[in-house]
């Protein structure tokens, strides 16, 4: 993954741009001490001066109003938040006249920001004061006052709290005047930007001291760059929170959420002030030193799945080969590629208007469809449907491009991070961003008849704590599917969605990560030293059996926050912390048996067992045929695992019923 970095030949402005922000993907505002509003088109490569201002107008941010509600005045929309160095701000409509001027601080305003939900507004400046303000610029209340400049300060995702530099310290303010104040020394030098990203909760911060850091918001420290030769000017998050990028001197760096270097651009450009990215996540907006406003588009990004591997090797190409054969195909699209999916034999990919659903065997004969809106932060893909995520709300289609559901979620589709939703065959989980204790799971029509959004059955799920990460198994009927969970604690749970009493029960703790098989109902989690197998999650109501059942390998150097990505064949695809990949063979044997099951064949399930010898492998063929009421099977598979209570309870019910009756209806009478 690399920027591909353009610029046009002569710049713009005249003097330092101090601040950039993106309208909407194509279109973005740029300001800076030339008192020029410039409106950049990049469709057109072209460049229009929407307003002059006054001589002493000299801003040091700029903020466009949040798009909340697609139904809403567009004029709204554009409003834009600029905060200048005499100490005020300005409301400045999308046509460059000024609507309103509003006196904030003694000394310069050096940040402002609309809040999230649109309710207000903040400010920050030179004499220490961060001021929250209504949407008409009338002042609420003066939440900090403090002897230091404020060089940044942002809302919380929420709008509950506020994030704002002293120093060299971060401190976190809730609104909410009950809480606890959250300070903390985060560099050795002063702080001069932050950002808060909503979709993994996470904090960044660079300062004078050459350092970028991520936090997460107890100020426990997650990851620390490299010493950069220049104090750090500017930084922002992808709108997804899997990126973030850094601005210097002379610097661009572009980094993993992790805060691993994906690349090093050093344009001539003298120090970076502002950063934005594009609400899709695919392009940035940079304002510089010398007058220039850089834009960039990630290029090689790279997708695998089995023996195929995708590449985005331009703004509307990509390249695929089949690493088996050789083969090489390249796709052409008409509108930029903003996002990529692969898996399942098909290859998704979405543009700015349309997606194009390709089979795996099939490139040239591709399944199209409109799109509803082109700003879309997320695809996943599951056995027969795509869900698509995008700011006008959440789609599933089915690979032939027909709308199964439009579940309605309450929320603002754009604040679901990966962690947060999770897609199976027949039915989609989101956890409620306004409760995270709460899940919701829509079932999805499976068929060609289509119900109506509204006739989407929800099943609302409450956990104790609060919920960070969730997966749904990708097999099995809908009334067996399982829904396995991370909370705060770092407790992993599993609860089996149709229960009609659903009960969360507990398979271990400490886990960092979580993955189903996509073929079997292998679940796989990843600790600080060891991944684990859970071979028959469901034999969690039997502690013995849950220990009888689960597979450890150690591993060392895993790194800070690694995450397992994909489960093939009980070989899990681990991503360090340092961003390198690693193939672990974990449960190969437990996965080839749980697909003996699966296909109910019972003879090859034990002839695998046999041929292997392992009590682990012994343990899961008891349990699972037990499960599946083989009371023969389990019979042989307890005696040599020593669970011989077992083998005597299931002798008494063999000898105690008819013989006429099947082994199902004996277990059911039992």
């Amino acid at each position: 993954m690399k920027l591909k970095i353009s610029s046009f030949k002569e710049p713009k402005h005249v003097g330092v741009v101090t601040c950039v922000n993106w309208n909407n993907t194509e279109d973005v505002f740029s300001c800076g001490d030339d008192h020029k509003l410039l409106k950049w088109n990049l469709v057109n490569s072209e460049c229009m001066t929407v307003a002059t201002f006054p001589d002493d107008f000299y801003p040091t941010g700029m903020h466009l109003f949040p798009k909340i509600n697609l139904g809403g005045n567009k004029h709204q929309h554009d409003v834009i938040l600029v905060s200048c160095a005499d100490g005020r701000f300005h409301i400045v409509n999308h046509n460059g006249r000024i609507e309103k001027s509003v006196s904030a601080h003694q000394g310069a305003c050096l940040a402002a920001q609309w809040s999230p939900d649109g309710a207000g507004l903040l400010t920050a400046g030179e004499d220490g004061f961060v001021k929250v303000w209504s949407r008409n610029g009338l002042l609420r209340s003066t939440v900090i006052q403090s002897d230091e400049p404020c060089y940044s300060a942002i809302w919380s995702p929420d709008s509950n709290a506020i994030l704002y530099t002293k120093g060299n310290f971060l401190v976190i303010k809730h609104l909410n005047s009950s809480s606890k104040i959250t300070k903390w020394k985060a560099h050795d030098g002063v702080i001069l930007c932050v950002a808060w990203n909503a979709n993994n909760n996470s904090i960044v911060s660079g300062a004078e001291d050459g350092f970028s850091k991520i936090w997460d918001t107890f100020g426990q420290q997650i990851s620390v760059s490299v010493k950069h030769d220049q104090p750090i000017t500017s930084l922002s998050w992808s709108p997804a929170g899997d990126l973030f990028i850094i601005g210097s001197y002379n610097l661009l760096r572009l980094c993993n959420a992790n805060g691993w270097s994906h690349c090093l651009d050093r344009p001539a450009t003298g120090s970076i002030y502002s950063i934005a990215w594009s609400s899709d996540g695919t392009q940035l907006a940079a304002g510089c030193a010398n007058g220039h406003v850089l834009f960039a588009h990630i290029i090689d990004r790279e997708y695998t799945w089995k023996n195929f591997a995708c590449t985005q090797t331009g703004r509307k190409v990509i390249s695929i080969r089949d690493i088996i054969t050789d083969q090489n195909d390249q796709l052409d699209y008409p509108d930029r590629v903003i996002q990529i999916a692969l898996g399942f034999n098909h290859l998704v990919i979405a543009t700015v208007k349309q997606c194009f659903i390709h089979k795996l065997t099939s490139w040239n004969t591709p399944v199209t469809f409109d799109l509803k809106e082109g700003t879309i932060s997320m695809i996943l893909l599951a056995e027969r449907c795509i869900c698509i995520v995008e700011r006008a709300g959440i789609s599933v289609y089915s690979y032939m491009g027909r709308l199964l559901a439009s579940p309605r979620c309450g929320f603002r589709p754009e604040t679901l991070g990966r962690a947060a939703v999770s897609l199976g065959p027949d039915s989609l989980a989101v956890i409620d961003q306004s409760d995270r204790k709460l899940i919701q799971v829509f079932d999805l029509p499976t068929g060609l008849i289509v119900r109506s959004s509204t006739d989407n059955t929800v099943t609302k799920l409450t956990h104790k704590m609060t919920v960070s990460c969730i997966a749904l198994s990708q097999t099995g009927p809908l009334n067996e599917r399982q829904l396995a969970l991370l909370d705060y604690n770092r407790d992993l749970y599993v609860v089996t969605v149709k229960d009609s009493k659903a009960k969360f029960m507990k398979l271990g703790s400490q886990v960092l990560s979580i993955t189903w098989s996509a073929e079997t109902e292998l679940l796989v989690g990843l600790r600080a030293h060891s991944v684990v197998a859970w071979c028959c999650p469901r034999a969690a109501t039997q502690p013995d059996w849950l220990a009888l059942t689960t597979v450890s390998k150690d591993i060392s150097d895993l790194g800070r926050n690694p995450s397992v990505l994909s489960v093939e064949d009980g070989i899990a695809c681990i991503c360090r912390g340092n961003g390198s990949l690693l193939h672990v063979s974990v449960a190969s044997f437990p996965e080839k048996l749980l697909k003996h099951v699966a296909a109910n064949m019972w003879d090859a399930a034990l002839q695998l067992c046999r041929t292997v010898e392992d009590e682990t492998l012994w343990a899961c063929l008891a349990v699972l045929a037990w499960q599946n009421n083989q009371l023969a099977v389990a019979e042989e598979a307890f005696a040599l695992i020593h669970q011989y209570h077992q083998v005597f309870y299931i002798q008494h019910l063999r000898n105690s019923i008819p013989e006429k009756l099947t082994s199902k209806e004996a277990y059911s009478k039992a």
